[in-house]
């Protein structure tokens, strides 16, 4: 296990790398016993659209409890989940029919297959702007508000805590944690090495 770190900060901020790209049991159990010996404090876990009883039977969850490291989950709002879900999954529809109808031509430089290209590049881009939207603004928020919740009645300067989640979504949280001055130490570590259906 090795720190690398993310950003030069008014606080340490570090991303734990070089882990196997599947993580077994014996590689959670070892990465909690070393984070533990730091020591971390508590641990933030950002679930995205997996729910908090789901994560509960995860072997991660089992580990962190059996340390006694303190860990607190981060859901989006079920409102929220399910309006961009439904979002996501309509604009993947029309962009998946449009791209089959377009494979499918045989001559693809008629002004038919130029219009169907640039729906294609429209819902494309739809989807992308979507899902940037709801992992640097939406969700980014979500998880700094739950973070300055559990600082909120300790002494930040004195702390350590790891974070999992989402690896594009680091940068966003360490700016957002600046603004309100945290000053405790982060450790990053993906949540995808340790949830297969994490989305």
């Amino acid at each position: 296990m090795t720190f690398e770190s993310l950003a030069e900060n008014n606080f340490p901020v570090y991303l734990i790398t070089e882990l196997d790209a599947e993580t077994l049991e014996e590689s959670i159990e070892d990465l909690v016993e070393n984070v533990k010996k730091i020591p971390v404090h508590f641990v933030t876990i950002d679930l995205g659209y997996i729910s908090s009883k789901k994560f509960n039977e995860t072997y991660l969850a089992k580990v962190l409890s059996k340390f006694n490291i303190p860990y607190f989950t981060i859901e989006l709002p079920f409102y929220v989940k399910g309006h961009y879900a439904s979002q996501i999954s309509e604009i993947q529809y029309k962009y998946e029919e449009l791209k089959s109808t377009y494979d499918s031509l045989k001559n693809k430089n008629v002004s038919s297959a130029q219009e169907l290209k640039y729906l294609i590049d429209y819902y494309s881009n739809e989807l992308m702007e979507l899902k940037y939207h709801i992992n640097q603004n939406v969700r980014c928020t979500t998880i700094t508000k739950k973070i300055l919740e559990v600082l909120k009645d300790r002494n930040n300067k004195e702390l350590t805590f790891l974070h999992f989640g989402e690896e594009n979504t680091f940068v966003e949280i360490m700016k957002r944690l600046k603004k309100y001055n945290v000053k405790s130490n982060i450790l990053f570590m993906k949540i995808s090495e340790f949830i297969e259906d994490f989305n």
